[in-house]
């Protein structure tokens, strides 16, 4: 018996179980196809929809080849993926070269083949080099074919957004003017073109959402299996591409495995700081599938996170000050920090009790700040974990603290900027609590440790919990000096953010022990950062240990390998013999402003012994100088241990 080539297609699909079979349906995907031209493309068509299934893919779509040249493949196809998949499908549709009564005629059809979402596109001209021109009794533009199909049936309809200007764009702000008119038409979401960079598609989102658009973006993946076609393609819908692709796809074009290794590589690094929901372009035939994404939150409207992220590409944000320092100045006693509260334990040093006891204290010091000019303000709550408070017999307060200390500074926050309009950030603390999970407290027993993983992930839950029912925008993981005490409290703000059905951006800190710029648990700077990018947090930097004079080698090497905003917050100079800070405001500012003007920040402030005056010293001090742009690495394996290691594609 001879087998056709179908055949032994699905003979082999039977036998084999899909790549992807064992990973739950988690992540917000897409997936984009050419209609298939030939038998054997078909085949392998089937085969690549059958092994993504189990991502459990939120559609799949199938493109319209340029003037309606693939139409009815393309009908054919999405007609199939209905008939014969549980996958949703979506057909794309444009409106070149056919009349409205075409074009109509066209969607009942797809409507009466079952399928419910049209991606809906102005489309190209059949011929490179020509201008669009509307067909004399067609559809004038995307937004007019958009209020159209609404008017044919109830389809939901996606759109083409574009991150980088639009051949045709008569201005930079056209692109996001016409995402809004096919929106108001009836549009519910924008897909984007393709991009290598993504500051791209983060720019594009924010100016979208300062334009009143809440609606959901979908950032669009292409992998490059075929680097000369990905150069005409972007050429032709002005997407730039970035000199190191090339130099990736070098040497390679009799090398296909190589080519779809660096193509999966460098998909998965522009996924990685993507948000959850992603669509992937224009799959190869014979592509190599795609890799999970994890992580991130959903698009559209402006989070707390993408304000700040656009309020920090236009000039350095200002952290406050401390709160330990600026306690101890109030001399307080013992009975000030207990308070009115029934207490088995001594509470003198008890900063984080204040919350309850003092909170016309705590909402002092913020407004200080506030007044000094912060952007971004913190909790008092660095101590107020599980197993910090285990010192002063107040585990059972620790939700009550954080939640208190939460609303103290999220009402002094709205305060201000309710007074001046200026936007403010609340950020919950966290602090690394005095145990590690690396290192042995007994010399004697290297294995033992007082505390595991799930332990401290739990404890970390419990605080940033009561920290974001507090009303937080931001948690700050601060004063690292255990690398993976910083992760367990990172994945407790993600597993956080994941029940809460929303993004919990996080800011890193890292302290170093040493002056060669290494943490308590041995990572350089650069290790730090390679252990904790898979967090994608918000920022990254380093406060505490140290002044800025000691700490501005080890800010330039982490600024140059975190491709996120680098935050530094000094101490103000070395403790002097009595342990107290010596170094004045404009001292500290002018060393800040030195960081500042090589490129090296995002946003400042200040640690132990800073006071509301340097905070006020350092706003000055950077004024007007330019923010950091955040490093662009090229894609690599990426390994740490003490050291940092990468390797090449």
């Amino acid at each position: 018996m001879t087998l056709t080539l179908r055949q032994m297609n699905e003979a082999a699909r039977a036998v084999n179980p899909p790549l992807y079979a064992d990973l739950p349906g988690d992540i917000g995907v897409s997936f984009e196809f050419f209609p298939p031209k030939t038998e054997t493309m078909e085949a392998t068509l089937w085969q690549s929809v059958e092994t993504l299934a189990p991502l459990s893919p939120r559609f799949v779509s199938v493109t319209y080849g340029a003037g309606g040249s693939t139409r009815e493949r393309t009908h054919a196809t999405v007609a199939r993926i209905v008939r014969d998949t549980g996958i949703p499908a979506a057909a794309h549709l444009t409106c070149v070269d056919a009349s409205r009564d075409e074009i109509d005629a066209v969607a009942r059809s797809y409507w009466d083949a079952g399928v419910r979402h049209i991606v809906a596109l102005r489309g190209d001209p059949p011929r490179a080099g020509e201008k669009f021109a509307a067909h004399p009794n067609g559809y004038a533009s995307a937004a007019d074919l958009v209020a159209g199909l609404r008017r044919v049936a109830d389809f939901e309809l996606s759109v083409g957004a574009y991150p980088e200007p639009h051949p045709d764009a008569a201005h930079p702000g056209a692109d996001v003017d016409h995402l809004a008119r096919k929106l108001d038409a009836g549009a519910v979401r924008g897909i984007t073109q393709f991009f290598f960079e993504p500051d791209t598609f983060f720019r594009f989102r924010d100016a979208a959402a300062a334009r009143g658009i809440t609606a959901e973006l979908v950032p669009g993946i292409l992998p490059v299996s075929n680097f000369a076609q990905l150069k005409k393609m972007a050429a032709g819908c002005n997407t730039a591409v970035p000199a190191w692709m090339a130099r990736l796809f070098e040497n390679l074009d009799d090398k296909p495995a190589a080519r779809q290794l660096v193509a999966a590589t460098v998909a998965a690094e522009l996924l990685h700081p993507q948000p959850r929901r992603v669509g992937v372009f224009n799959l190869p035939p014979a592509g190599c599938p795609p890799r999970r994404c994890a992580g991130g939150a959903g698009v559209g409207g402006m989070t707390a996170a993408a304000d700040l992220r656009a309020a920090a590409a236009t000039r350095i944000l200002i952290k406050d000050g401390p709160y330990g320092t600026a306690i101890q100045n109030y001399g307080f006693v013992e009975a000030d920090y207990r308070g009115d509260l029934a207490v088995t334990h001594d509470q003198k040093g008890n900063n984080d009790l204040l919350n309850l006891t003092r909170p016309d204290i705590v909402a002092a010091i913020c407004d200080s700040y506030l007044d000094a000019g912060a952007d971004i303000v913190a909790t008092n709550t660095f101590n107020a974990t599980r197993i910090s408070q285990g010192d002063y017999g107040l585990e059972d307060r620790v939700p009550e603290i954080n939640h208190a200390a939460a609303r103290i500074i999220r009402e002094r926050a709205d305060a201000a900027t309710a007074r001046d309009g200026r936007p403010r950030w609340v950020a919950g603390a966290v602090g690394p609590t005095n145990k590690t999970l690396s290192i042995s407290p007994r010399v004697s027993d290297p294995g033992f440790r007082e505390v595991d993983f799930d332990g401290v992930k739990a404890v970390y839950r419990e605080q940033i919990d009561s920290l974001l029912g507090g009303g937080v925008d931001l948690v700050l993981i601060e004063t690292v000096f255990d690398t993976l005490n910083a992760k367990a409290a990172a994945m407790a703000a993600m597993e956080a953010g994941d029940d809460l059905g929303r993004d919990v951006p996080v800011m890193l800190s890292m302290t170093l022990t040493d002056l060669a710029g290494r943490n308590l648990s041995g990572q350089t700077v650069e290790a730090f950062w390679q252990s904790v990018r898979h967090v994608r947090p918000l920022s990254v930097g380093l406060n505490c240990s140290f002044g800025a004079t000691e700490l501005r080698p080890h800010v330039a090497a982490l600024a140059a390998a975190a491709d996120t905003l680098m935050q530094v917050y000094p101490n103000a100079g070395l403790p002097n013999d009595m342990g107290e800070y010596d170094e004045t405001p404009a001292t500290t500012a002018a060393l800040i402003a030195g960081m500042a003007r090589e490129g090296l920040v995002n946003i400042v402030g200040g640690c132990c012994g800073t006071t509301p005056a340097h905070i006020a010293a350092i706003r000055a001090g950077v004024a007007g100088l330019a923010p950091r742009l955040l490093a662009r690495p090229v894609p690599a394996l990426r390994l740490s241990g003490l050291e940092a290691f990468s390797f090449a594609a």
